[in-house]
């Protein structure tokens, strides 16, 4: 029986793809080795355009705006310059909302257009260069400890693991990020709140790493600058303990956090990597048939989040409450034992 799978492995061989959001060119070679804040590729970012409407911002008619303007087609602009006003001292103004060219005026609206910018892709990770996509990007092998997470926010960073709280079930609170947590990945347990947020941004932490967040904070995670990483998933949910462990016991070491999901080529799952060096890590092989003394984690209730050992494997069919027979698997829950469907077990490697 193959199970769908998460890797929780304290020693293991990593592959990790880092590739551009657009075409561009690559800066290195297969069999390099990189660090995790060198640019291993590079591409142009559109320019952004926008349409300033200065006849609604001063409350003029659209044919009356010219004579307010203060800037003109052609000209440089920094954020926040002044393009038109009314009223003199303490009347109305319409300011720049970022640098760039006036490019173009009609009907008491500005065009303005930012200069075109340079991405720069870094390898996030340290390790070796072994397959290169021309003008697309590169995979890095690398070895050390791997989670796979359910939930992130599209943001990545590179920093030191922090462990904020003193175990899996206890919520990620505004007050245990003091100084310490500056420039930190912070990992809490269950969940997190606004004020949590706010503090997190206040000290300058690089990361946060829970086990569950609440559906209502999804929308403010999503502008974060900082990568937000759950591990369980969306909802308040207690961090698995298998990750917890692997974590405390990786405290202080630097980490790689990814919170991407997907990419314009294929899906992606959020991560974590401590790098470590070491010549005896072996690869995952996800297709390793599930055996008794294996480890598991259940997604769904009653022991949602929690991980265990399978204890056995029987032929008998579990009964779900919805009258369902499905085949599955006795579990040891840290000493509670239970017969969960196979479809609701994620295999651990």
């Amino acid at each position: 029986m193959f199970l769908p799978y998460s890797v929780v492995n304290p020693l293991t061989v990593v592959e990790v793809a880092r590739r551009l959001p657009r075409p561009g060119e690559v800066l290195v070679r297969e069999g390099e080795r990189v660090e995790p804040f060198q640019a291993v590729a590079v591409s142009d970012v559109p320019p952004d355009f926008c349409i300033v409407n200065v006849a609604r911002d001063l409350g003029l008619p659209p044919k009356r705006v010219k004579a307010a303007l203060r800037a003109g087609v052609g000209e440089e602009v920094e954020s926040g310059t002044v393009l038109a006003s009314r009223g003199g001292l303490g009347g109305r103004v319409c300011r720049a909302p970022f640098e760039g060219t006036i490019t173009g005026y009609g009907r008491g609206r500005l065009l303005l257009e930012a200069e075109t910018g340079r991405l720069q892709l870094t390898a996030l990770v340290p390790g070796t260069v072994i397959q290169v996509w021309r003008g697309q990007g590169v995979l890095i092998e690398t070895r050390g400890g791997f989670i796979q997470a359910a939930w992130g926010n599209d943001r990545e960073a590179f920093g030191v693991l922090r462990i904020v709280v003193r175990a899996p079930r206890h919520p990620l609170r505004a007050k245990r990020l003091d100084a310490s947590a500056q420039g930190a990945i912070v990992v809490g347990g269950s969940s997190l709140d606004e004020e949590t947020i706010e503090q997190a941004i206040e000290m300058q932490v690089r990361g946060l790493v829970v086990g569950g967040v609440p559906p209502s904070l999804l929308p403010r995670l999503q502008e974060l600058e900082i990568p937000v990483v759950a591990t369980e998933g969306v909802g308040a949910t207690p961090m698995s303990e298998a990750v917890f462990s692997l974590l405390r016991s990786l405290d202080g070491r630097e980490v790689a956090v990814s919170g991407r999901l997907r990419t314009r080529w294929n899906s992606e799952r959020p991560f974590l990597l401590v790098p470590m060096p070491a010549e005896t890590a072996n690869p995952i092989n996800p297709e390793t048939p599930l055996e008794v003394g294996m480890r598991v984690r259940a997604l769904r209730h009653p022991y949602r989040g929690q991980s265990g050992t399978v204890t056995g494997l029987p032929t008998a069919m579990v009964t779900l409450q919805t009258g369902t027979r499905l085949h599955g698997a006795k579990v040891d829950f840290d000493g509670e034992t239970g017969l969960v469907p196979f479809p609701n077990l994620e295999q651990l490697l």
